[in-house]
C-alpha cells in the first residue's frame, strides 16, 4: 500500500482526510514507466486515471498525420487522464519525456469512492476543478498571443 505521505504530495488528494486516504491508498498502483513510453493513447478507452509521482509526462494531440501538437507537460503532483472520471475516451496522448512514476487508479474504482464517500468526492472534484479552470486560462492565453501575433491580424490590431 502507498504511504499517504506519498498521495498527499498529489494535489487532487492533497486535501484528503486521513481516513479518505486509507480508503482510496489499497485501489492506487505505483506504475514505472520509461523515457519515451506512451501511457495512453488518443481515442483509447479510458480506463485509468493518472497522478505523476515523479518524472515528466507530454500531453500531444495529432492534427495531421505530419503534425503533433504539445498541449503541455505535466509535473510531479498533477494529474492527468481525466477522462476516465467522466467515462469518455481519452482525448489526447500522453508520453513520458523521462522516466516517470505514477500513481493510477481504476476509473469505475474512483468513481465508487466517490459516489460512496461524498466528502471525498466534493474534495477531489474540487481539485480538479481548479486545475481544469488553470488549465482553461493557459489555453485562452495561448490562444489569445497567437491570434495577437498572427501576420494577418496584427496588422489591424495596428
Amino acid at each position: 500500500m502507498i504511504p499517504k505521505e506519498e498521495l498527499r504530495k498529489i494535489i487532487i488528494l492533497e486535501h484528503l482526510t486521513d481516513e479518505m486516504l486509507e480508503k482510496i491508498a489499497p485501489a492506487i498502483q505505483l506504475l514505472q514507466i520509461k523515457e519515451q513510453e506512451m501511457v495512453f493513447e488518443e481515442g483509447s478507452e479510458a480506463r485509468q486515471f493518472y497522478m505523476l509521482k515523479s518524472g515528466k509526462i507530454l500531453l500531444e494531440k495529432r492534427i495531421s498525420s505530419q503534425v503533433t501538437v504539445s498541449l503541455g507537460a505535466i509535473k510531479p503532483g498533477f494529474s492527468f487522464g481525466w477522462s476516465a472520471m467522466f467515462g469518455e475516451p481519452y482525448s489526447f496522448l500522453a508520453i513520458s519525456s523521462e522516466e516517470s512514476e505514477i500513481f493510477t487508479i481504476a476509473a469505475d474504482s474512483i468513481l465508487t469512492f466517490l459516489d460512496n464517500d461524498h466528502s471525498m468526492g466534493f474534495q477531489i472534484m474540487r481539485s480538479l476543478t481548479r486545475m481544469l479552470k488553470n488549465r482553461m486560462n493557459r489555453i485562452e492565453e495561448q490562444f489569445l498571443r497567437a491570434i495577437r501575433e498572427h501576420p494577418d491580424i496584427e496588422s489591424l490590431l495596428s
